[in-house]
């Protein structure tokens, strides 16, 4: 997928309450690890300055908790919803997150005034160019628990997706009658002759090649190839009853020998149980939604 295609796609990872609260305490519990671990932006001068008690440093990292916590909390669960950014697409939310940073960045100067910063350097932090300096920092730090939390989710709904295919793949196998599987099925070429005659159960998946289709079935446990002179979707009009469903533009797959399914860079695979091999077939996400239709049906 390209990244503009990307960015149009709906940023949907902090629509619950849940996701909301782990992006919260990711950014707080990231920002202080950073801080202390590397302990940047002479923050290490200051740490190892015998003028900072350690009362101050404490104070100090519990005022960055508590502005990261305020800020986020009133972005995720007030400002979002006030302002219109519920549903949003990726590109559009990476505004927000910039807002994010800035506001952060003048709630992190407001408690300045009520806990001094390491350093007692408050005359530097009125100046407008130390501000302004100080954006790009917090971005930074931001940015990593948010695309940490996003990766997260991403993986966790993969997962969840991955599970409930394999249920519903699992359930439609016992659903479909056996004796079915052993009825034969009669391809047809495009001047409606019948080209050839397989059971269903030994039909893996069906391949388009131009005006072509190329029928890929079992035979003495070896995957052997069938030529049909045929369109895909004509070949699939003959099938409607049947749990040969199409999965990509190019492809139309047997649902009873479906595996489970996969990600692979970024892209879909439905993987056939065979005795000898795993064979992976692309699947589309508009595909795989219709095809999650027809295992409930």
């Amino acid at each position: 997928m390209q990244i503009r295609e990307y960015l149009k796609e709906p940023f949907d990872y902090f629509d619950d309450r849940k996701s909301k609260w782990l992006y919260i305490i990711n950014a707080i519990v990231f920002s202080h690890l950073f801080l202390i671990i590397f302990q940047p932006y002479g923050i290490s001068e200051e740490m190892s300055n015998p003028v900072n008690s350690t009362l101050h440093k404490f104070l100090f990292f519990f005022s960055i908790a508590v502005s990261t916590f305020l800020v986020l909390t009133a972005s995720q669960f007030i400002f979002r919803q006030a302002l219109g950014f519920q549903k949003v697409r990726i590109k559009k939310y990476t505004f927000w997150l910039l807002f994010e940073a800035l506001i952060l960045l003048l709630i992190n100067f407001g408690m300045s005034f009520i806990i001094p910063d390491l350093g007692n350097d408050f005359e530097k932090e009125l100046n407008v160019w130390f501000q302004i300096k100080m954006y790009p920092k917090l971005l930074l730090i931001l940015i990593f628990p948010f695309f940490g939390t996003v990766i997260y989710i991403a993986v966790k709904r993969l997962q969840t997706e991955v599970k409930e295919l394999d249920q519903q793949l699992l359930t439609f196998k016992y659903k479909y009658d056996i004796t079915k599987q052993k009825d034969t099925l009669n391809l047809r070429d495009e001047n409606n002759q019948v080209d050839v005659t397989l059971p269903i159960n030994e039909i893996l998946f069906v391949e388009s090649s131009n005006q072509y289709v190329v029928v890929n079935y079992l035979k003495n446990n070896r995957i052997k190839k069938h030529i049909v002179r045929n369109r895909l979707k004509h070949i699939l009009s003959q099938t409607k009853s049947l749990p040969i469903k199409q999965c990509h533009r190019s492809f139309a797959i047997n649902l009873i020998h479906v595996k489970h399914l996969i990600r692979s860079n970024g892209k879909s695979f439905l993987v056939l149980n065979t005795s000898f091999e795993d064979k992976k077939i692309p699947v589309s996400n508009s595909f795989l939604e219709t095809i999650k239709k027809d295992l409930d049906n």
